[in-house]
């Protein structure tokens, strides 16, 4: 299969020609044997391309061009002095080899130095809020499907858009095996104590609610993808979940730095949700320091409240 018809939201599935080519590259088998390793790394489908994330910075974009397997870097995780945003990564046997003179500091990109230093300079341009999604993301890597995910009313706009509206996570809930969309915000971004985070739900809500069946589908194409992939080992949740419908209403998490912040802005945050009718469209609000499990538990706790 080539690239997808425009037809909405998708995924690559096991049969698509990117999946297909990818499994006969020994750089691409090393790659992902390397993610399972490393809590850093995570790998996520595209409709026609995979990203490949380092602290959730986009590290290396994967697609088809014509009958070539493409892949592109940011030149400024290389600094290296570039006229254009990405440069070209050529595979080559187990190795990614940077494009002609880009970069002459860093040639195979797998090469476990040069890939500590591209990771260490994805990681100068991540910001708090980067740091906190990988955590996150590696918390729950047994139920994530998806990360940065993209949606927009206007078909055949691209992954990258930076107009797009973004949604931080889809969790499969290993309870119900619904698909959950997750917005993740920090304790004291302003947008909680104002019209805006409602305003952000109802939008995620309404998306859900309008393209259910397209969802559904696209996460089954996505499971049985990095399956193939190797992405999503035998033995994980993921391997065996059967997706079957979506909760429309998104679970809001919120990222605090100790207990004793959580206890002062608690109630003034769920105020605002409650004022402004946020509350209908969530399916849960979870506070948390370090980490938190993203499943919507029926057992209460002190910082989650599942509506």
């Amino acid at each position: 299969m080539g690239k997808k018809a425009d037809t909405g939201f998708s995924r690559l599935g096991k049969d698509d020609r990117l999946v297909t080519e990818l499994c006969a590259q020994a750089w691409w088998k090393h790659l992902v044997e390397h993610s399972h390793r490393d809590p850093d790394i995570n790998i996520q489908l595209r409709r026609d391309s995979i990203n490949v994330y380092s602290k959730m910075g986009s590290l290396l974009k994967i697609s088809m061009s014509g009958n070539d397997i493409c892949c592109k870097i940011h030149y400024k995780y290389l600094l290296a002095e570039a006229k254009k945003p990405y440069a070209e990564i050529i595979p080559f046997g187990e190795e990614l080899l940077v494009s002609g003179t880009v970069c002459s500091n860093i040639q195979n990109v797998l090469n476990p130095e040069n890939f500590r230093t591209i990771k260490r300079n994805v990681a100068v341009y991540a910001g708090e809020e980067k740091v906190i999604q990988s955590r996150l993301v590696e918390k729950n890597k047994e139920t994530i499907i998806d990360v940065e995910v993209a949606f927009t009313e206007k078909p055949g706009r691209d992954d990258d858009s930076a107009e797009n509206t973004r949604i931080d996570f889809v969790n499969v809930d290993k309870s119900s095996q619904k698909l959950v969309f997750v917005e993740l915000k920090q304790i004291f971004d302003s947008r909680l104590y104002n019209e805006e985070i409602s305003n952000q739900i109802k939008k995620y809500h309404d998306f859900a609610l309008k393209h259910k069946a397209q969802l559904v589908k696209a996460y089954q194409d996505a499971i049985k993808g990095k399956k193939k992939l190797g992405i999503i080992r035998e033995s994980s949740f993921l391997s065996k979940a059967t997706i079957t419908t979506i909760e429309p209403r998104p679970l809001l998490v919120i990222a605090a730095y100790n207990q004793e912040i959580i206890d002062a802005l608690r109630d003034k945050i769920r105020a605002n949700l409650g004022k402004h009718g946020a509350i209908d469209h969530l399916s849960g609000l979870y506070f948390f320091g370090n980490e938190v499990d993203l499943n919507l538990s029926t057992h209460k706790y002190k910082n989650r409240e599942v509506f």
